[in-house]
């Protein structure tokens, strides 16, 4: 990277002069910067054509205002270098803005503003995982890591990256506390800016008034700032939103791709829970039929917890190697609670205490993971008392934090990055310690838990849980996390009641995770026996559903296309294409009004074809289900249940089951029967169902499912094409392992 400065010269007010050079190196994963010269501090100045911006790949452009050499970026800490072959065969769309379009400035105590053109009536959604709605038009965010809430931008993963419903996408490339005001503020300069309406006009007057009187006017930009040196812009440009995030994860490394056994059924144990009594549990599972792929430790595992030694607490696990041995015999993973940060009764305690910043949390020190002595301390001592004897993965706790439990903004770390930055990327650089440092090194895949995410992510096999336990924004974090290349779980831990738990459970199955944790509440899946068989079988279809989800995380992997997904993504972004409502739009009964994507909070898609409508809070036994533009099937019937329309359906009518409704064409492997653990999928005879009374097809990703050597070529595709009259044909592409087994049935489910 090169960067050069001319020096700050004194004027009788404020002046600078700022030069950026750039060159670009894909492989290296290293982006940098545009010829451009900052004039007086308080000009507003523009980045001038299509030429000023590095073109690296079809439909993504890079530029940056300021100075980056002292920046910590995102795109550093991606789990994988950007996927540009992947990316050019994609179509070059047009750069999305006219020239001249986006502005820039550097305020004179060093504030960095970029202002982006909005046009009118178009929707902005995304800036990560947000859990009251998707859409964010015309709101003020605070993109700051912490702990979890709803608006406002405080979150486990503030992600600096939104989508606009007119094709394109934004992302803010700086690990720094960023503003951005969407659509709010109008420059006194803005040419599209809204005409004045006079809020008490005479009578006579009213109807002259150019429209009714507006508190906060829509503005005609977003513009974001950050206090720091530089900010580094990328767009990314496609045919519809979905090719837009598409390209964001592909840019990004690609989607992960975890071990077959990480989409199985998790269950974590209270916390004070010993290896005897894990075990216990572990039978009880195998006595009630119930599937189990991981067992969670919670915090007792360990010497001492909050701050944390890593180390074995030997009265609760006398035999580490052989309680875990033990669960790797019945195809059970162990996966280990943790928080970064370090006790000095920890073995680790003396060498890490130079490298870890000035303040504590939870009394304890927190080492500097961009340090790459860091890293190799605690990947050391990991792989000897875990990795070495089967642990699989961890669930890296408190990682994010109200401001009162992690370090003040002016602490300082060791490697000079600033307090503010190593907050915004802490859970990233765990993810990228045990990623990159350490599972990978030993060719293992893992599937894992973290408490917080930020840019450029998707590359990694983590998922982010949360201590908010609504349903209802349980839901909203589905659709809001794949707008922006993370994971997410809508973790059960206990209910109030039998329905209660039956639904949580029902959004936790179609999830990327499907994760039980009783860390608290000791609770089983079948504690309330009303509706225990529901569960079982609710636990069971997932299981089946395996071969179809593993495919569609090797479809994310490959392609960058989220496996659980926002209804927005569904459709394009034209008024031709977007998904529309028949019936007349109306405020109150159809809150699509404002915009004809469809919004939906409450209803996402899992997998290329089927959509999932939980039952939750006041909706538990009944609620409305809104289906797209095209024909969808009820997924258990095959009866066509309509087209661009709204439903009703009730928990009666569906026998406790999820709503669940499949695509027009839609082709769907599943194993022939429920199986307990993911190891009994292996070789497990398929059934194949067809929806619709059009052809279809689908590509059956196979692999080893726990290594990396897909990424060498060690797997294969079997595309199975459906006719329209239920006529099926398969072709194998791929000289890597068989994974399941024959097809024994091709299922025409339509009635």
């Amino acid at each position: 990277m090169s960067n050069t400065h001319t020096p700050l010269k004194s004027t009788a007010i404020f002046a600078a002069l700022l030069s950026i050079s750039i060159t670009h190196n894909t492989q290296a994963n290293e982006p940098q910067f545009i010829q451009s010269t900052m004039k007086q501090a308080t000009t507003i100045d523009t980045l001038t054509s299509v030429s000023d911006w590095n073109h690296p790949a079809n439909g993504v452009w890079i530029a940056a205002i300021g100075d980056m050499s002292n920046e910590l970026r995102y795109t550093d800490l991606a789990a994988e270098a950007p996927r540009i072959d992947r990316l050019n065969t994609l179509g070059d769309p047009d750069f999305p803005f006219d020239t001249d379009a986006i502005k820039y400035s550097v305020n004179p105590d060093g504030r960095l503003m970029i202002r982006i053109p909005c046009a009118a009536g178009e929707k902005l959604y995304g800036y990560g995982l947000q859990l009251d709605k998707v859409n964010q038009t015309s709101r003020v965010l605070t993109l700051n890591m912490d702990h979890w809430g709803t608006g406002g931008g405080r979150t486990h993963a503030p992600v600096p990256f939104y989508v606009s419903s007119k094709g394109y996408g934004v992302f803010f490339n700086t690990a720094r506390f960023l503003k951005v005001y969407n659509q709010i503020s109008n420059r006194k300069d803005a040419p599209n800016r809204p005409p004045e309406v006079d809020r008490n006009p005479p009578a006579d007057e009213v109807a002259s008034q150019p429209g009714p009187w507006q508190a906060n006017p829509m503005g005609d930009s977003v513009e974001a700032a950050i206090s720091g040196s530089g900010l580094e812009v990328i767009l990314f440009a496609g045919d519809s939103m979905l090719e837009v995030v598409q390209r964001y994860n592909l840019y990004s490394g690609g989607g992960a791709l975890p071990p077959l056994w990480g989409l199985g059924f998790w269950h974590r144990v209270h916390a004070h829970h010993s290896a005897e009594q894990v075990e216990a549990e572990v039978a009880e599972y195998t006595d009630k039929n119930f599937p189990l792929d991981v067992i969670g430790l919670e915090p007792g595992w360990m010497t001492k917890s909050y701050p944390c030694t890593f180390e074995w607490q030997t009265k609760r696990f006398p035999d580490p190697q052989a309680f875990t041995q033990g669960l790797l015999d019945q195809g059970i993973r162990l996966n280990l609670w943790e928080n970064p940060f370090i006790s000095e009764n920890a073995k680790l305690y003396d060498a890490m205490y130079p490298l870890s910043g000035s303040h504590t949390v939870w009394l304890g020190i927190a080492p500097d993971y961009t340090l790459p002595e860091a890293r190799k301390l605690l990947t050391d001592q990991h792989d000897q008392d875990h990795i070495s004897i089967g642990i699989s993965g961890y669930k890296m706790d408190e990682v994010d934090g109200y401001d009162r439990w992690l370090w003040p903004d002016h602490a300082t770390f060791p490697s000079g990055n600033s307090a503010e930055a190593l907050r915004q990327t802490y859970g990233l650089l765990l993810q990228k310690t045990l990623y990159q440092d350490l599972f990978k090194k030993q060719n293992q895949r893992t599937y894992s838990l973290v408490r917080a995410s930020n840019g450029a992510a998707s590359g990694y096999p983590f998922v982010i849980y949360s201590d908010s336990y609504d349903h209802e924004q349980y839901i909203t974090g589905l659709s809001t996390a794949s707008l922006c290349g993370i994971l997410w779980t809508p973790e059960i831990r206990s209910a109030g009641s039998a329905r209660e738990w039956l639904n949580r459970m029902q959004t936790v199955c179609f999830s990327p995770m499907a994760n039980l944790n009783a860390w608290a509440s000791g609770t089983k899946p079948w504690d309330f026996p009303e509706v225990t068989d529901a569960v079982r079988e609710l636990i069971e279809l997932r299981m089946r559903l395996l071969p179809y989800f593993y495919s569609a995380f090797a479809q994310y992997n490959r392609d960058g296309i989220p496996p659980v997904r926002a209804m927005i993504l569904e459709g394009g972004f034209s008024n031709d294409d977007q998904t529309v409502i028949e019936g007349k739009l109306d405020s109150e009964t159809n809150p699509y009004a404002t915009g004809q994507i469809i919004e939906k909070n409450d209803q996402f898609m899992f997998g290329p074809s089927i959509m999932v409508a939980p039952f939750y809070g006041e909706h538990a036994t009944e609620r409305s289900v809104l289906l797209p533009a095209g024909n969808w099937y009820d997924f258990y019937s095959g009866e066509l249940v309509g087209n661009n329309t709204r439903i009703t359906v009730t928990a009666e009518q569906l026998k406790d089951r999820t709503p669940l409704f499949v695509k027009e064409g839609a082709v769907i492997p599943m194993l022939s029967k429920a199986v307990v653990n993911s190891r009994d999928a292996q070789g497990h005879d398929l059934v194949v169902r067809h929806y619709g009374n059009t052809a279809g097809s689908f590509e059956l990703y196979e692999d080893d499912t726990t290594t990396f050597d897909y990424q060498r070529g060690a797997s294969r595709i079997r595309s199975i094409s459906v006719d329209a009259n239920g006529q099926s044909r398969m072709q194998t592409e791929g000289n890597g392992p068989a994974l399941f087994g024959e097809i024994a049935e091709v299922r025409q489910m339509t009635k």
